[in-house]
């Protein structure tokens, strides 16, 4: 694990990475139980979610091919990578004492949630075929296309967002798609130089290709979205942002799903350039999900859903409107990195791993919840994580162990911490802090929502 600094969630603590030298989620010297875990995770290793067609418009070189029928679906190597991930939560929760190896047993106890796209489905069910020794869990979800509140609490019609009051926000914390343009120059500047052939750094830099356009300088507006429909994460007009976003984004998933180096960026792109080009990724995001309003509409209904599941397990009984239900223990919840990233926002966590930048949503990554009990203080308390396999792990399909695990950094919970205590909040505290940051008129009825969910199938 590696230590770093975080950046501050306005008017929140200042949040710090948790620093220990161990190779596990286990911090040393517990004397706690691990009660329950809840993965709320990004999908694996997906191709780029455009067509080659609709690529011609930002580079004259053809992108590279993935392995899949449809743009956006999970790739094969991408579905390895998960079943690795899986079997290392599997040693992990089988050394906790959480799973005890009898797969039915423990598959009782167990839920997996996705929203509803096939990435996401079926990265969960490859998770659970690597939790579950090849066993084909369950997979609740949506069917695939319609809106889950739980993900997308706007298109679902569960939470209203207001475009202006989010562009204002956004305006007042960024100041101008102008200052963006300039503060991250750098990066526009290396995936221009990729996208149209030419050396970073060239000067002048040479004109973009006739019939090509130049996302990399296209207007920032930063102002509301005034077309329809609205979703979670569309509310703010991004512009070039996310423009260029997409453009780049390819680059990211060829080296993930270990494509020749000539194929990442034409072979124009190092490791750490691929990672640099992921800044613009985190901003786009920035700006959609993490301003507190932004934040607080989109996810209160998905931190809802985290905060009853625990309470079940707590308490031992059933809460309406929670993820499985109160012998569920093993908790795997996976969608997009626009939802996990809304969610870290409403909470305050930040994370770096090595080899990423700073927030990096990572194909398959996760914020892991764990509620603990403590045998000194007889107390349930809440560690939180952020999980990800590295590029290189993702790339080389690395088979991942207790002694060689994927990268770990335990978050602090801004506001929850106690001196000398680490970084575990009690679960009281915890709940509290839950219900100040979640907006209730955001969150669903429990009365409304769907019974058990039907299995979908991830292919």
């Amino acid at each position: 694990m590696r230590s770093m600094n975080f950046v501050v969630l306005p008017g929140v603590l200042l949040a710090l990475a948790f620093a220990a030298p161990v190779p596990a989620q286990t911090v040393a010297n517990d004397d706690t139980v691990l009660e329950q875990i809840i993965i709320f995770g990004r999908h694996g290793v997906r191709a780029p979610t455009m067509t080659q067609f609709d690529y011609r418009q930002y580079s004259p070189r053809p992108y590279p091919e993935f392995d899949v029928l449809e743009p956006g679906y999970l790739t094969v190597h991408g579905q390895k990578a998960e079943v690795l991930l899986g079997a290392y939560y599997r040693s992990y929760l089988l050394s906790e004492g959480l799973l005890t190896g009898n797969a039915r047993a423990d598959l009782a106890r167990s839920y997996f949630r996705a929203n509803s796209i096939q990435r996401s489905n079926l990265t969960a069910t490859k998770l659970g075929a690597g939790l579950f020794n090849g066993i084909t869990v369950p997979v609740h979800s949506f069917p695939l296309g319609q809106p889950d509140p739980v993900f997308d609490p706007v298109l679902a019609d569960v939470a209203t967002v207001d475009p202006v009051r989010a562009a204002k926000e956004v305006q007042e914390i960024y100041y101008s798609g102008t200052a963006l343009a300039s503060a991250y120059s750098g990066e526009f500047s290396l995936i221009r130089s990729v996208l149209f052939n030419y050396q970073n750094g060239e000067q002048p830099p040479p004109p973009a290709p006739p019939g090509i356009t130049d996302p990399t300088t296209q207007p920032i507006p930063l102002d509301a979205v005034t077309t329809l429909p609205l979703y979670t994460g569309n509310a703010v007009n991004e512009g070039g942002i996310a423009a260029t976003n997409t453009a780049a984004d390819p680059f990211v998933m060829a080296y993930a799903d270990g494509l020749p180096l000539a194929e990442v960026g034409w072979g124009q792109l190092s490791l750490d350039a691929v990672s640099q080009t992921t800044r613009i990724t985190t901003l786009a995001q920035a700006i959609a999900l993490r301003t507190p309003y932004l934040a607080q509409v989109q996810s209160s209904n998905a931190a809802e859903h985290i905060l009853r599941s625990m309470r079940q397990a707590v308490h031992g009984e059933e809460i309406p409107g929670a993820f499985g239900d109160a012998r569920s223990r093993v908790i795997a919840v996976i969608s997009s990195d626009a939802y996990l990233t809304g969610l870290a926002g409403l909470l305050g966590l930040h994370w770096q791993l090595p080899s990423y930048q700073p927030d990096f949503c990572t194909p398959g990554g996760a914020l892991v919840f764990e509620l603990r009990y403590s045998r000194r203080t007889r107390e349930y308390l809440v560690r939180v994580f952020y999980t990800a396999q590295s590029f290189d792990q993702l790339r080389n399909l690395t088979p991942l162990t207790l002694t060689a695990p994927p990268e770990t950094v335990q978050l602090l919970i801004p506001g929850g911490s106690r001196p000398g205590a680490g970084f575990d909040v009690r679960f009281e505290v915890f709940q509290e802090l839950l219900r100040e940051a979640i907006g209730r008129r955001y969150v669903q009825d429990p009365a409304l929502e769907p019974g058990v969910l039907a299995s979908v199938p991830g292919q």
